[in-house]
């Protein structure tokens, strides 16, 4: 008995062993599109000065340092916590900062600069940090004209070259939330500005903002227009998180591609962001970020992947990775960046001016979110525009996204000859949507 338990103990263990190499190996397949696509691209990251002294500071460092590995290009920013300093006048927004007050600020910002510098040398391995004045600034105009002694400021100028030298050495540059003007004097910027501006003015890949709280959104992924719109909707957001979204909408709208908000309490919220398609933060684009596209050869494995997992949306036949070689081009994919969710075969039957819907498939973990209606609806639209009639499709399912897009249950003599032929399923119902009586614009559903 005991050596039999001992032998279930071995088994339960060796299955255990087997997942864990199976979850790592796809966690690597969906990683490796990005760390393609992110190798020498650069990310300003900001970073809450807050998160400096939490227990989450030695994990964010480490998660840098792995970005950093991996070839992406940092350029990092603090804060200064300005908001915690009861000496400072906070009715005004962004808080005022007077000549009075300038010094003891000063030498907050070079304690949280240190202290970022000793950190990323402690904890992020490989990370060669670079801290100077890279940037130039003025006085800004919102703060009060009545305060001449007011020490705020916004970027007037960043020396480009000196940053992306830095970069090209592989050094990490690291600002503080200062610029310098004329005649020497010192301004104290926004942190979130001036990230915000870095990335704009070096064309950065990403602009990410590591904060000690989440976003205020439910939604993982926002249009910069809609956005835009929901912030206008709303009274009751706080002036520091309306400046957060604002500084996101303004760097998508000026050419950054993804802006991301992460609560980096979190452990891994960085590299589960960047490097997965479902992300863990607030996500802002001013770009299709998911979109309906037509396959191309390099998207096989993923096709065939999808194709390959239990089928719950339709009655799909065992495609062999020879036959995706030669179809490819049938097959449309509904893709998060360039990770493929879904996908579906269009099937023309010209003489008949009828197009089958086939292979319909969803990730597992992405099902039950419209996914599939989408990929049919664009799909329908598609064979419209080409004058198909017709579409047909087959499903072995009661409920099933056919009906659910305004299909409806035929017989067998409904299907095209050459379809009828090779019919060889005959648990599934057959289904037909008129593309000639409806006047829906598809294309747009």
């Amino acid at each position: 008995m005991r050596q039999k338990n001992q032998e279930e103990e071995k088994l339960t263990r060796r299955d255990e062993v087997l997942e864990n190499q199976q979850l790592l190996v796809r966690a690597l397949r969906s990683s490796l599109p990005y760390l393609e696509e992110f190798n020498h691209q650069i990310f300003v990251v900001c970073v809450s000065g807050e998160l400096l002294q939490r227990d989450a500071a030695p994990k964010i460092m480490e998660e840098l340092a792995l970005l950093h590995r991996v070839g992406v290009q940092l350029v990092l920013v603090h804060d200064s916590q300005l908001l915690n300093q009861s000496s400072l006048d906070t009715s005004s927004f962004p808080v005022a900062v007077s000549r009075h007050d300038l010094k003891a600020v000063q030498q907050q910002i070079a304690a949280i600069n240190w202290e970022f510098l000793t950190k990323l040398c402690l904890y992020g391995h490989g990370i060669m940090p670079l801290s100077g004045h890279f940037v130039t600034a003025r006085a800004d105009e919102r703060s009060n004209a009545l305060e001449m002694d007011s020490s705020n400021g916004v970027v007037q100028e960043v020396d480009l070259v000196a940053i992306r030298e830095t970069l090209q050495l592989g050094h990490t540059p690291l600002l503080a939330p200062w610029g310098t003007g004329r005649q020497g004097h010192l301004w104290i910027l926004e942190a979130r500005e001036l990230a915000t501006e870095l990335a704009i003015r070096l064309r950065a890949k990403k602009l990410i903002l590591l904060e000690n709280i989440s976003s205020p959104l439910i939604e993982k992924d926002r249009n910069t227009s809609i956005l835009r719109q929901w912030m206008c909707q709303q009274s009751s957001i706080s002036e520091n998180n309306r400046l957060r979204l604002e500084c996101m909408a303004t760097a998508c709208e000026r050419g950054v591609t993804r802006c991301h908000w992460l609560d980096a309490t979190e452990e891994g919220a960085l590299l589960t962001e960047t490097l997965t398609s479902g992300g863990i933060g607030l996500m802002v684009t001013n770009t299709a970020y998911q979109q309906v596209r037509v396959a191309r050869p390099s998207d096989i494995p993923q096709v065939w992947g999808l194709l390959s997992g239990p089928m719950r949306d339709a009655s799909i036949v065992q495609r062999s990775t020879s036959y995706l070689e030669q179809h490819i081009e049938r097959y449309r994919l509904f893709c998060q960046d360039e990770d493929v969710l879904g996908c579906c075969e269009l099937i023309s039957y010209p003489e008949q001016q009828t197009v089958e819907i086939a292979a319909l498939s969803v990730a597992l973990a992405y099902r039950n979110q419209g996914i599939g209606r989408e990929l049919v609806n664009v799909v329908l639209g598609e064979a419209k525009r080409q004058g198909a009639q017709q579409a047909i499709a087959l499903s072995t399912r009661e409920d099933n996204v056919f009906m659910n897009c305004g299909f409806n249950e035929c017989s067998l003599e409904d299907l095209p000859p050459e379809k009828r032929f090779n019919y060889d399923s005959p648990q599934s119902k057959i289904y037909i949507y008129s593309l000639v009586e409806t006047g829906k614009d598809l294309s747009t559903d």
